[in-house]
């Protein structure tokens, strides 16, 4: 995915919540930075490298969004709303082993219907398969962590590829891991019990979890690797 953007390089000067940075540019402009990828601002500190996007929308309060954190000498792209993009991308260049017997691939926009489920895959044997993709951003030695947390629209998710299952599809939660540092994925109890008791639910209900991780660069991100599960 080209990621063809005019960035701004700035340094974290304090982390306001876990939304909100304060930052400072290099001509020395303090500004407020958005961030929408959870829990990386967290990983933020004092003198932190952020690379900022300013957005073109005259309405916005808060004008920059962070698009990549620099965290031990690694990128980290910050953007969920590009979980859909990066998925169909992969789907469609075969790169996902584990969609083979799928032909197309139909992107869902928000319903009550599906419930937040992102894509129906389908073939002309008539078999279908419900994605819901999402990334996860901590890490712990070499490991990408999740869950970190869960809301009300991630376990209506839950709970809609749950019902797709006892029907007879076969249903997946994608996790994207948007960085380069990490060569395994773990569930961990730890963060959140609410969360990890859904993810757990899901997974003994059938819903089936895969990770994949990303190469990362400033212009350019893609889904390249499968990352191995660990529970």
């Amino acid at each position: 995915m080209e990621y063809k953007y005019k960035l701004l390089r700035a340094s974290v000067d304090a982390v306001c919540n876990n939304l909100l940075i304060d930052a400072k540019l290099e001509d020395g402009q303090k500004i407020v930075a958005f961030c929408g990828a959870p829990n990386v601002a967290g990983q933020c500190k004092k003198g932190t490298t952020v690379w900022l996007k300013r957005t073109s929308n005259p309405h916005r309060i808060v004008r920059y969004n962070v698009a990549f954190v620099e965290v031990d000498g690694t990128l980290v792209f910050a953007n969920p709303k590009y979980d859909k993009t990066l998925f169909l991308e992969a789907f469609e260049n075969d790169l996902l082993k584990e969609f083979d017997k799928y032909e197309d691939c139909t992107i869902l926009e928000n319903s009550e219907k599906f419930s937040g489920v992102d894509f129906i895959l389908s073939n002309s044997k008539g078999e279908k398969c419900f994605v819901y993709a999402s990334s996860i951003y901590l890490k712990r030695d070499s490991y990408a962590v999740f869950p970190h947390t869960i809301n009300f629209f991630e376990m209506k998710v839950f709970e809609e590829l749950m019902r797709k299952t006892e029907q007879g599809h076969e249903t997946y939660v994608f996790l994207i891991v948007p960085r380069e540092d990490c060569f395994d994925a773990k569930f961990v109890w730890d963060i959140s019990t609410l969360a990890s008791g859904a993810v757990y639910k899901a997974a003994q209900s059938g819903v089936k979890f895969i990770c994949y991780g990303c190469s990362v660069k400033k212009d350019n991100i893609e889904i390249d690797h499968k990352l191995d599960i660990l529970y």
